[in-house]
């Protein structure tokens, strides 16, 4: 995947970056209020993205890098997720917040069956817009994310890498147990 352009900073993208600048240097288990802190404070902004960052692709759910924290501890991601279009079953490399800001997602979460290699699905819940989600890497949060609906959805992320990294090291796919497919 081709490398990222960070878009133009708005005064929320600002906030949100100064944020989660703080939240890295306070203690990891601090980090899912502060980054729920952060959204609430920046989610119902209408000028948070830039237009340049609210462009959608017809394949795929598209990103937009809008920060990479020069010290390379975290990046701010715009997706753009057309309907129908969903990310793979999967936990994460590094942690990750992420907020609805338009539209809504369709989640689902997985357990991960370590004996079995494969996750085998559990809830399902719809993150309408200034919803709020955070998950450590690993696979203790697994999850499918999407939009089930008919418009253009928007939410934002920050993980807990370098945006140089953000296109390879996000999504650790998972296997789904064969039951579940059925």
């Amino acid at each position: 995947m081709p490398s990222l352009a960070v878009c133009a900073p708005t005064a929320g993208l600002r906030y949100l970056a100064d944020h989660a600048d703080a939240a890295c240097r306070a203690a990891m288990d601090e980090m899912p209020q502060r980054m729920a802190e952060g959204f609430a404070a920046v989610l119902g902004d209408t000028g948070l993205l830039p237009s340049a960052a609210r462009v959608a692709d017809p394949q795929r759910y598209k990103r937009h890098l809008l920060h990479a924290d020069p010290l390379g501890r975290f990046s701010i991601v715009a997706l753009v997720w057309g309907p129908g279009q969903f990310s793979p079953v999967h936990g994460h490399h590094a942690w990750c917040a992420y907020g609805v800001h338009a539209g809504r997602l369709a989640e689902t979460s997985f357990t991960y069956d370590a004996a079995a290699g494969h996750a085998e699905p559990g809830g399902r819940f719809t993150r309408a817009a200034g919803a709020v989600s955070f998950a450590y890497a690993g696979l203790t949060d697994i999850h499918k994310l999407g939009n089930d609906g008919d418009n253009d959805a928007l939410s934002i992320h920050i993980y807990g890498l370098d945006g140089a990294r953000v296109g390879t090291h996000v999504n650790r796919v998972v296997t789904v147990a064969a039951a579940a497919l059925a």
